[in-house]
């Protein structure tokens, strides 16, 4: 009787090394949800572009507002977003563009 405790536990230990993990994947990982179809370029303080991950297979536009606490996301077809990105607008070099890799 005393010797079959310990050769259960060796047992379940043994077994225990035997056994392999899986990925169990989790879906799309972005940071982005909601995507804004509108933006205040006066209020727009910074924007931040994410390329693609392993994590997200999307380009991320985040845009931070001067009086907003929370960033919010943006979409890369507004032309607000193509004209701060283009640089040819002087009105908007007070905003900066930050890429993120």
């Amino acid at each position: 009787m005393d010797c079959k405790i310990p050769a259960i536990i060796c047992a379940v230990l043994l077994s225990a090394t035997l056994i392999q993990g899986a990925a169990v994947p989790r879906g799309n990982r972005c940071m982005c949800t909601n995507v804004s179809k509108k933006l205040n370029i006066k209020a727009m303080e910074k924007l931040e572009i994410y390329p693609r991950s392993s994590t997200c297979e999307n380009v991320e536009y985040i845009a931070t507002l001067k009086k907003r606490t929370v960033p919010i996301c943006v979409s890369p077809n507004l032309k607000e977003v193509k004209a701060l990105l283009g640089g040819k607008n002087r009105q908007l070099k007070h905003i900066e563009v930050i890429y993120h890799q």
